[in-house]
């Protein structure tokens, strides 16, 4: 049986990654803009440190800031968005839809 405590510090974290503006995290959406430089588009898919910088954290304690009120109901459903998404089979699910051909 997997920790329950794991699980929720599992949905937080993800939390943060689809509402990085709830937690004062920079967004793709609202980077700033300099027109005579040149923009370098910043990684978005590993932002471990940004969130260790941003909640003052050293880096083994990741994740852990309060999470908003308004968020507190989505991280029922990111548990069971992880939990799925560690039960599907996907490699044969690929073959089923995918059949390979060789």
């Amino acid at each position: 049986d997997p920790d329950p405590r794991q699980e929720a510090q599992n949905a937080r974290l993800l939390s943060k990654y689809i509402f990085p503006l709830q937690y004062g995290l920079s967004n793709v959406f609202s980077q700033p803009s300099a027109a005579k430089e040149i923009y370098k588009q910043p990684n978005f898919a590993d932002r471990e440190l940004e969130i260790g910088v941003r909640m003052n954290v050293p880096l083994q304690v990741l994740g852990t800031c309060k999470t908003p009120k308004r968020l507190k109901d989505v991280l029922v459903l990111l548990e069971k968005m992880i939990w799925r998404h560690g039960k599907c089979g996907y490699k044969p699910l690929r073959d089923q839809v995918c059949p390979s051909k060789v």
